[in-house]
């Protein structure tokens, strides 16, 4: 089976790409810029060309939109990576003849925060909270509405792993012996490791009786973010302490780091975007639905990679 996956070059593009090798498939990867990976078959496309991108589509089985943008400091720059380019897709493949499945890569955002007692279904309503959130949820609309190939949709809880550079912040600070927490209430999430994320879209992949499904993705297990602390510092054998910082407080620094970004033309990780979902209650979703259909039911390993994870850090010089 020949797959192309669209932002091949990044954090979870490059680990499916290497995952689905392993797996004996044909990863194709669709690149914008020159990208070089060994053993690959790599494509470079103008996306704003749709007869390049048509052509570059024509001969593969299914196709992984992965790329898109989760931080801007223009909400239209926004709309456009995530919107516009899976628009871009759906027509071209729409013009292909014969069946090519489309898997697009959402996020949980689109779906919006839970409680704390009431996991999120595939099924409720989306409830976005952040203009990345309501920007892969239109992209997810667009999908529904507009694609007449095979297609799926996932769901992706909080990612991490080697090569994420979000989650590296709060190694970082777990280094210098710390970790913050903002108000003292504990919020509960779902995540999910890279390499767990790979094996899903494998499941997924060679499922092919749930067609126009939408699906959420996590290693089944909720956490406070003290727990992930407490991970990070076991792997780094240190002491943390940890500093509650009030909501008001957090606001008004998640606030200078986003007016910072503005100055230099860099989003920033801690962006007022980010606040609010890190304020939310909690984002728990319902794990159901991918296990019954997907046979999706992963063993809890969260300590196991967060070492893997630190050790990739050291290894290459991130920390």
């Amino acid at each position: 089976m020949k797959i192309a996956i669209t932002g091949a070059n990044g954090f979870v593009g490059s680990t499916l790409l290497s995952s689905l090798q392993a797996k004996n498939f044909k990863p194709v990867a669709l690149v914008r810029r020159p990208f070089y990976a060994q053993g690959l078959a790599v494509r470079e496309i103008d996306y704003s060309n749709s007869k390049q991108l048509s052509e570059a589509l024509s001969d593969l089985d299914l196709v992984i939109h992965n790329a898109g943008m989760t931080k801007s400091l223009n909400h239209s720059e926004m709309y456009a990576a995530n919107i516009g380019l899976t628009q871009k897709i759906v027509s071209a493949i729409n013009h292909i003849e014969h069946p090519i499945r489309l898997i697009y890569m959402s996020s949980q955002a689109a779906s919006g925060p839970s409680t704390s007692v009431l996991p999120r279904k595939e099924s409720d309503p989306s409830e976005p909270i952040s203009i990345y959130g309501k920007s892969k949820a239109l992209a997810e609309k667009v999908i529904h509405e507009q694609c007449r190939q095979p297609y799926n949709i996932v769901r992706a809880c909080s990612i991490y792993g080697p090569q994420d550079r979000d989650f590296l912040q709060l190694f970082k600070l777990c280094k210098r012996g710390l970790s913050m927490q903002i108000g003292r209430q504990e919020r509960l999430m779902n995540m999910i490791h890279v390499s767990q994320l790979a094996d899903f879209i494998h499941h997924l992949i060679i499922n092919n009786d749930v067609n126009k499904e939408t699906f959420f993705a996590s290693d089944n297990e909720a956490y406070t973010q003290a727990q992930v602390v407490q991970y990070i510092a076991k792997a780094m054998a240190t002491q943390n302490r940890q500093i509650i910082v009030p909501q008001a407080l957090a606001h008004g620094a998640f606030a200078l780091s986003d007016m910072w970004g503005r100055i230099i033309r860099r989003p920033q990780v801690m962006n007022l975007e980010k606040y609010k979902e890190i304020t939310a209650e909690a984002w728990l979703i319902d794990s159901s639905k991918a296990r019954e259909l997907l046979d999706w039911n992963p063993a809890p390993r969260m300590p196991e990679l967060i070492e893997e994870t630190y050790q990739w850090y050291i290894s290459n010089g991130w920390l």
